[in-house]
């Protein structure tokens, strides 16, 4: 398989480009070829182009959702119709529906400025529902190499994809990657439960691989661990110090640029 436009980070995976939302990454796993997140709904004529020049007639096998937020799950039925392949998801983040069938539920936190600052990016991004064949209720092997491990808190169904074979983790919306391997946490108000958010990010810092790719910005392709550690480390800043409160505004309008532009 040969890339042509996509940024291939490690042999055999690629950061996707064109996309907008999240960042999708491709991965072969095997025989196999499977996607990581989908952006928005409006990405998912640049995720097929993207797939055709990495794997030239080459079917895609499987989709990895982290979590069932728009701007990673957005093109998710589109492409599952596309590729007549399964969907693979937290059960957490699912319903069943009046088939029988489970579908994604898209949270967004508890917090009324999260939806405004989404709300113009969700008008231009409606998500077709999206069934998950697959409905994960704990740890599993979802591709060859790729072990799914549930990392709840930023929503109840959150998970991340650890190819254990590479030693890279794609971790969602786990933690933000600015570059130089400086991440950081999602705000508070944006998690439906921050409390064991917390405690997921610090579990997962004792186990994880070398390399990380979250869900916005850059991956960081060593000491990622490391990085996860100090970040778990570090308390919660007060919502009521003014220095807080400038960081959030500050990030918040760096976040809304992220999700507003292609990749």
């Amino acid at each position: 398989m040969v890339a042509a436009g996509a940024d291939e980070i490690a042999r055999g995976v690629w950061w996707l480009r064109g996309t907008r939302g999240s960042n999708v990454f491709a991965l072969e796993a095997g025989d196999q070829l499977v996607l990581i997140d989908t952006g928005f709904a409006s990405s998912a004529d640049a995720i097929g182009a993207e797939l055709e020049r990495i794997a030239p007639g080459h079917a895609l096998d499987a989709i990895l959702l982290t979590h069932a937020h728009v701007d990673h799950a957005g093109a998710a039925a589109a492409l599952r119709a596309r590729y007549g392949c399964p969907v693979v998801a937290g059960a957490g983040d699912c319903r069943r529906d009046e088939r029988g069938v489970s579908v994604l539920v898209e949270p967004l936190g508890r917090s009324h400025f999260v939806r405004r600052a989404l709300g113009r990016l969700r008008s231009r991004a409606a998500v077709a529902e999206v069934v998950v064949d697959r409905p994960l209720s704990g740890g599993a092997l979802v591709a060859p190499g790729v072990l799914a491990i549930p990392t709840p808190g930023h929503t109840a169904g959150s998970y991340c994809y650890v190819d254990s074979a590479r030693g890279i983790a794609f971790v969602g919306d786990l933690v933000i990657s600015h570059g130089d391997g400086v991440l950081t946490r999602p705000l508070k108000m944006t998690n439906s439960d921050d409390a064991t958010y917390l405690a997921t990010l610090a579990a997962l810092a004792e186990s994880a691989p070398a390399a990380g790719c979250a869900g916005h910005g850059p991956p960081v392709l060593g000491d990622f661990a490391a990085c996860l550690r100090a970040l778990a480390a570090l308390p919660r800043r007060s919502p009521f110090a003014p220095r807080g409160a400038l960081e959030r505004a500050r990030r918040m309008r760096a976040f809304t640029r992220m999700l507003s532009r292609r990749r």
